[in-house]
């Protein structure tokens, strides 16, 4: 059993290198015959004889817990992203709550060994030591495995991922855990992977540096080097096919970013022909693509033109405009604010404003007041100054006029909180 210790140090000590997050391993020292005596008195039942082996001779409390960082594609074949949570604890072994009748008869036959995140829990049967896994909302049950050693065994093959969430079940046939069903060895296949790539031998060919890519982000500067010693033209078409192949939605936006950083000049053709051809990229990732990588004025012209074509109101105007920081955004959206006012305040933040704009819209109808005010105040609670000095006699005017003279309360707490922030400018 020091085995199973030996591997769960060594994948959290992979994973940390990698740059996962881990919590330090959890393992408590053995549990006495005197210790499993009492708790079986106290339970008045037996702990089932596989368990209670490893609680003699391994621990009476393991806990191994990880997550992969936000930048990690997974393959597109898992339905639930895997992250480490295992353990076992004898001081929290107890009879299940189902929920519903105390006297349910049901809890009788399991224990409880571990409860994950989201409040399901796995189990032990008392009677034959096979082990399951609880959905406390659906109320379900399904087989981990036979027995409590060939659960642990199974579990720290994949990795000691959790069960909340479904985690499990995606590597479950009907005898339980099943490391020989395809997305238990598509997900053993990346995770090797993922744990063993060093920088040393992904830095010079774009393949392996693409997949390094993929499973740890641009963050490290390294790898902003490395693409500008291959050839420019080769990057740019990987890429391209990245984005256009990806199924899903998140790994195109990924692939969209790693190319706006290392060739964006070289991919401007191509996004100019995404408004011309037919294709299947989203109008996101066009726009995305169009603000980065083609002159800004022709970029934010294209944005704007498609946009006009369409149903205007401010969520769609925020998401396909918030990546130009234009001013000229501002002039376009003057035309098109109206209630309700959630996301143009945002769009005018986002789209640099000057202090006499923001005066002027102050100073206007009521909507572009109401927008304005709310704009202020994001900028300055997230520190954003306008791109012209204001001048603070005719700003403080301003607010306290409509501090005094608006009717609702909470449109005068927007002014007050104005007022209070305004000398930051």
């Amino acid at each position: 059993m020091q085995i199973w210790i030996d591997r769960w140090t060594q994948l959290l000590k992979q994973l940390e290198q990698q740059g996962a997050w881990i919590h330090p391993l959890e393992i408590k020292p053995m549990a006495t015959v005197h210790e499993l005596s009492m708790v079986e008195m106290w339970l008045g039942v037996p702990i089932p004889s596989e368990f209670r082996d490893v609680l003699l001779h391994c621990s009476r409390q393991v806990g191994v817990y990880w997550s992969l960082p936000d930048e990690a594609l997974l393959p597109i074949e898992l339905e639930d992203t895997p992250s480490g949570d295992f353990g076992w604890s004898l001081e929290e072994l107890e009879f299940p709550d189902f929920g519903g009748d105390s006297d349910n008869a049901k809890e009788q036959l399991y224990l409880q060994f571990h409860t994950t995140g989201n409040g399901d829990a796995l189990l032990i049967k008392i009677e034959d030591g096979s082990v399951w896994y609880w959905n406390h909302e659906g109320g379900e049950y399904d087989l981990l495995a036979l027995n409590f050693k060939d659960y642990v065994e199974r579990a720290t093959t994949l990795g000691c991922i959790g069960a909340d969430c479904g985690q499990y079940l995606q590597f479950c046939s009907e005898g339980g855990l099943d490391l020989s069903l395809t997305t238990s060895q598509i997900w053993l296949k990346w995770f090797e992977q993922y744990l063993t790539s060093t920088w040393e031998n992904v830095m010079y060919q774009l393949d392996t540096l693409l997949i390094y890519v993929s499973m740890h982000g641009m963050k490290d500067t390294r790898v902003r080097e490395a693409f500008t010693r291959l050839n420019t033209g080769k990057v740019f078409a990987a890429l391209q096919n990245q984005i256009e192949q990806s199924r899903r939605l998140v790994d195109k936006e990924v692939w969209c970013k790693v190319l706006v950083e290392v060739c964006a000049t070289e991919a401007s053709h191509w996004v100019m022909t995404l408004w011309e051809d037919q294709n299947d990229l989203p109008n996101s990732i066009r726009d995305y693509l169009t603000a980065y990588c083609l002159p800004e004025e022709v970029g934010l012209s294209l944005v704007l033109q498609d946009i006009e074509k369409r149903r205007i109101e401010s969520y769609t105007a925020l998401h396909r405009l918030r990546h130009f920081h234009n001013p000229r955004t501002i002039a376009w959206m003057k035309r098109y604010v109206s209630f309700p006012i959630e996301g143009w305040d945002t769009l005018l933040v986002e789209s640099q404003p000057s202090a006499e704009t923001l005066f002027e819209w102050l100073n206007g109808r009521e909507v572009e007041r109401q927008i304005a005010i709310r704009a202020v105040c994001q900028m300055l609670q997230q520190g954003i100054k306008p791109t012209t000095s204001v001048d603070m006699e005719k700003w403080l005017s301003l607010l306290t006029f409509w501090k005094d003279n608006e009717v609702l309360r909470k449109h005068k707490q927007f002014f007050s909180q104005a007022l209070e922030g305004i000398q930051l400018w």
